[in-house]
C-alpha cells in the first residue's frame, strides 16, 4: 500500500484509514504499515490535527464470518475510549478448501474535545481459509504488543480441536467467551471443556453470561444485607429460577445455572444426590445446606418476552419469600420483593436495562486476574449440569 502511492496521495490515504477505512495491506509488512500510519498521522499538521496513538492491551477476537467480523468491529469501536488496544481481529474459514490469508489494517479514532487531540487506536484484520487458519498463530502472535495483557475474545463455540486456539492460549492473559451463545444440549459439555482447558494453560476465564448477571447478584446480596433478612439467608430451603423462551427455541437455562451456582458456592450448597429431572423443561436438583435440604428448579417461560433470565425466588420454609421479576409492561425494570412476618416486607421497582456487548465486555477487560467468585460459581454450575448425564 504505502510503496505504492507517496506525497499527498499518502497523507489522504493515511486519513482515511484514520477515519475509519479499512485498508488492505502485505501480510508480511503489517507491523511497517502500521508503523507508517502514525508517522504519518504525527506529522499531518493540517487544519490543526494532532492524533495521539493510545495502546494500553492487546485484543485478539475470533470470528467465524464476515458478518460476526463486522459486530465486533462495531463493538470495539465502542470500547475504545476505555479500553484502546492493538485489535487483531480473526476472520476464519476452516472448511474451506483454498488455504489463503489476506491482512487489513483500520484504526478506531475518538472525536477529540475542543482544542485537544484526536486518541486513536489501531486494528489488524486477518482473513483466513482452509489450512491457513491452523497456521494463523505464527502470524498474530508476533503482532502482539510486548509487556502488554492479552485479551482472547473467542466470539464462537470454542473447539478443543482447534489448534488456533490452543496455540493462541498459550499467550493469552484471558480468555472471554459468551455461553449465551453455546447450543443448550452443548452448553454443559463446552463449559466444562472450556473450564478443563483454561486451568491445564493457567489462563483466566470471563463469560458474558455471568456478567449479565451482575445485577441480579445485587439485588439478592440487598434481600440479606441487614435485619431483618439475614436471619432468614441460612434458612434458604427452596429457589426456583425462570428464563424467557421466545420464538419456539428451547430455553438456554446456562444464566440461571450460573446463578444457582452462584447461589450454592456462596452458602456451601452442595448436590446431595447427583439427579436432575426434566420436567417439562425444567429441570430440578435436590441440594444440602448447612441447616437443611435446598430444592431448586429452572423452568423455561414461554410466555415471556426476551430469552434472558426473567424471575427468580427463594423462600424460607413458610415464613419468609425473597422475588425478582420482570415487570410485565416494562421489560428494563424489575420488581424487588420480601415477604416477611409482622410487617417487615417490601417491594421497590429497580431499573435493570439488558446491558449491552460492548458494556459487557468493557466490564471485563478491566480485570486482570481471575475471578475466584465466577470460577467457583462456574464449578458449580458445570456439575449441576452434568450432573445425570
Amino acid at each position: 500500500m504505502a510503496e505504492a502511492v507517496d506525497g499527498v496521495e499518502a497523507l489522504d490515504e493515511f486519513r482515511a484509514i484514520l477515519g475509519g477505512e479499512a485498508r488492505s495491506v502485505d501480510v508480511v509488512a503489517v507491523e511497517q504499515e502500521l508503523t507508517q500510519l502514525w508517522k504519518a498521522a504525527a506529522e499531518d499538521t493540517a487544519e490543526g490535527r494532532s492524533v495521539v496513538r493510545a495502546c494500553v492491551l492487546n485484543l485478539v477476537a475470533y470470528a467465524t464470518g464476515d458478518d460476526v467480523a463486522q459486530h465486533i468491529n462495531e463493538v470495539i469501536s465502542q470500547i475504545s475510549s476505555r479500553h484502546p488496544s492493538r485489535s487483531i481481529v480473526i476472520v476464519a474459514d476452516p472448511q474451506a478448501k483454498a488455504a489463503q490469508l489476506r491482512a487489513s489494517i483500520s484504526a478506531h479514532c475518538q472525536i477529540p474535545t475542543e482544542g485537544g487531540k484526536q486518541v486513536c487506536s489501531e486494528q489488524v484484520t486477518l482473513h483466513a481459509s482452509g489450512a491457513a487458519v491452523d497456521e494463523l498463530h505464527g502470524t498474530v502472535l508476533p503482532l502482539l504488543i510486548p509487556d502488554l495483557p492479552v485479551f482472547l475474545w473467542w466470539h464462537d463455540e470454542p473447539s478443543l480441536r482447534s489448534h488456533l486456539l490452543q496455540e493462541l492460549l498459550d499467550s493469552a492473559d484471558r480468555l472471554v467467551i459468551d455461553s449465551a451463545d453455546f447450543p443448550s444440549q452443548r452448553a454443559a459439555g463446552a463449559l466444562a471443556d472450556i473450564q478443563r482447558l483454561t486451568r491445564e494453560n493457567d489462563v483466566a476465564l470471563s463469560d458474558l453470561n455471568w456478567s449479565r448477571l451482575t445485577h441480579w447478584r445485587e439485588l439478592i446480596a440487598q434481600f440479606f444485607d441487614a435485619p431483618p433478612g439475614r436471619q432468614y439467608l441460612d434458612r434458604l430451603d427452596s429457589v426456583s429460577v425462570e428464563i424467557a423462551s421466545t420464538h419456539g427455541r428451547e430455553a438456554d437455562l446456562t444464566e440461571g445455572l450460573l446463578l444457582v451456582g452462584w447461589l450454592a458456592s456462596r452458602m456451601g450448597w452442595t448436590l446431595e444426590d447427583g439427579g436432575q429431572q426434566p420436567r417439562g423443561g425444567a429441570v430440578s436438583f435436590a441440594l444440602r445446606g448447612a441447616v437443611g435440604p435446598v430444592a431448586v428448579e429452572l423452568r423455561p417461560g414461554p410466555a415471556h418476552p426476551g430469552e434472558e433470565l426473567y424471575s427468580l425466588s427463594f423462600r424460607a420454609g413458610a415464613e419468609a419469600t425473597f422475588s425478582i421479576s420482570r415487570k410485565v409492561d416494562d421489560e428494563a425494570c424489575v420488581v424487588a420483593t420480601a415477604e416477611m412476618p409482622d410487617g417487615a416486607g417490601h417491594s421497590r421497582v429497580v431499573r435493570m436495562d439488558v446491558p449491552s456487548e460492548a458494556t459487557l465486555l468493557c466490564d471485563e477487560l478491566d480485570m486482570l486476574g481471575h475471578d475466584v467468585v465466577f470460577e467457583e460459581a462456574l464449578a458449580q454450575a458445570v456439575q449441576f449440569m452434568t450432573a445425570g448425564r
